[in-house]
């Protein structure tokens, strides 16, 4: 495996602050899912975020499978089994369970 990032500063995690802080909205909960190596910096920003205050929920959730990297669930709130573990929890989170 061979992670490419391109020679800029920006990453997912830069990505996710930016879309929070200009939202122009009081967005007080996130929730990322993510199954590579670059939703790591993800995972940081929204927590960082929620140290700062900006958010009151952040929820970081891993895609495990078999090519995701094994920090993904470490540093996950929730782990869910792939594509379809991601589709059952949004089914649960809209169900309102």
């Amino acid at each position: 495996m061979l992670e490419i990032r391109p020679p800029v500063s920006i990453d997912k995690g830069a990505g996710v602050r930016r879309l929070i802080e200009e939202s122009g909205r009081a967005i007080t909960a996130a929730l990322y899912t993510g199954d590579d190596t670059t939703d790591l910096d993800a995972f940081r920003a929204l927590e960082q975020l929620r140290r700062e205050g900006r958010l009151t929920t952040a929820i970081r959730v891993g895609v495990a499978s078999e090519e995701a990297p094994s920090e993904i669930t470490a540093e996950a709130d929730i782990v869910v089994d792939g594509p379809g573990g991601v589709g059952q929890l949004l089914a649960l989170l809209l169900a309102g369970e």
